[in-house]
């Protein structure tokens, strides 16, 4: 190829496989310095059959950006502080906090699985202060509450007595409570509650009929109430 350019040029842009004909050589210097046209790509004069790769014209290498040659890297003495000992109270100025992190971790594990375990264990209520003095008070209304089976019954009695039969193996805290309402309602004076709950007995069974025996005692229907946890529920 001539190395006068011509005044039209084909140009065959080889990644988008595409052809332009009929550019002005000015309009292909253009597209080379705005990186539009590359080295791989094809040119050819106008009208002409042969190819030639753009990189390879000589009339248009002045056009290609040339590669600007790294600037050199000027290193400088690096100073280092002398590896003297260091004294034996030497301290850095940011303590490692991971372990103090780690060991906080373990002690909230540790106290939410015994908060939960102590959510869910069995009830340990103190025996009654003085379990003869009620025990012997005719007058006062006892709550056993025993295991059966695997399941909670109820039964409401007086003093020592065993329950009347409609008063027995109550299946709910709800039965329970309106037994004893009735119970209150012929009651003349405010009488004394015991608890007998068995030792299988969960907490939150012997918590709701508390709540009941609360608002009860709120309202002065019942004076106070006591309660003992034992083997096997016993009037």
């Amino acid at each position: 190829m001539a190395d006068q350019p011509k005044r039209f040029f084909d140009l065959w842009f080889v990644q988008a496989n595409t052809v332009t004909k009929e550019v002005p050589f000015h309009v292909v210097t253009d597209w080379i310095q705005q990186c539009r046209a590359v080295p791989d790509d094809r040119i050819r004069p106008s009208g002409t059959s042969e190819w030639y790769p753009l990189g390879s014209v000589q009339a248009f290498q002045p056009y290609f950006p040339k590669p600007e040659a790294p600037e050199p890297i000027h290193i400088g003495p690096v100073e280092m502080e002398p590896d003297w000992p260091r004294p034996t109270h030497y301290e850095d100025d940011d303590p490692d906090m991971i372990p103090l992190i780690d060991i906080s971790l373990v002690l909230l594990i540790f106290f939410m699985m015994t908060m939960t375990v102590a959510a869910i264990s069995k009830i340990n209520v103190p025996g009654m202060e003085n379990p003869v003095t009620i025990d012997s008070d005719p007058g006062v209304l006892r709550i056993d509450i025993d295991k059966r089976d695997g399941k909670t019954v109820y039964a409401l009695g007086v003093g020592v007595s065993n329950p009347e039969p409609e008063d027995d193996n109550l299946s709910s805290d709800v039965e329970l409570i309106n037994r004893i309402d009735q119970r209150l309602a012929k009651a003349t004076i405010p009488p004394k509650v015991r608890i007998a709950a068995h030792g299988d007995v969960t907490h939150e069974v012997v918590e709701e009929v508390m709540k009941g025996l609360d608002r009860r005692q709120e309202k002065g229907q019942i004076r106070d109430y006591a309660i003992e946890v034992n083997e096997k529920v016993k009037p």
